[in-house]
């Protein structure tokens, strides 16, 4: 499955995907979306995204179909934050969000030329603590706290070094 997902850009056509995304509860909750939030809204917030171009984030794809999304946040040079989504909430708990946050890695360390990476998870988001775990990532002894279903929660927060990544990510000759 995961040799089938890519990122791309956005595209104005990925905006109705997103939007409808805003119906979804469950993902709105676990993805700290407002819920009930408009779809004229979201469609509003989707666009200002790809026009303005301010913040780093590409389509993940599966065939023809949007399943969600990765960030990097941040403008250094050497860094920047992890961030992903899939959706609809229906799609969780088949390796997408392994595959998702792997290509964003892939393309932080192989497309940016990054030195590190850094991600976070709300402590009680066990699903996404155990991907970056899958993915490598070591805990650090920073903590922050964030709002993870209505509730202010600790976080766990995660770095991994571009040397790291690629000892366990070797890039095929040629490439």
């Amino acid at each position: 499955m995961e040799s089938s997902v890519y990122l791309r850009p956005l595209q104005l056509t990925d905006i109705a995907t997103y939007a409808d995304w805003g119906a979804d509860r469950r993902l709105c909750e676990h993805a700290g979306w407002t819920v009930d939030r408009p779809r004229s809204l979201h469609e509003a917030h989707w666009l200002r995204i790809i026009e303005e171009g301010r913040v780093l984030r590409l389509a993940a794809v599966r065939g023809d179909e949007v399943i969600g999304y990765v960030d990097l946040h941040g403008t250094d040079s050497d860094h920047r934050e992890l961030g992903y989504v899939v959706g609809p909430s229906t799609r969780w708990g088949v390796g997408l969000g392994t595959a998702v946050a792997r290509l964003g890695l892939q393309h932080a360390f192989t497309v940016l030329g990054l030195d590190w990476v850094d991600a976070e998870a709300a402590e009680t988001n066990h699903a996404s603590v155990r991907i970056l775990q899958r993915l490598g990532l070591s805990e650090t002894d920073d903590h922050g706290v964030d709002t993870y279903l209505g509730v202010s929660t600790p976080t766990r927060c995660f770095r991994i070094s571009r040397e790291s990544y690629l000892r366990q990510n070797p890039v095929p000759e040629g490439k």
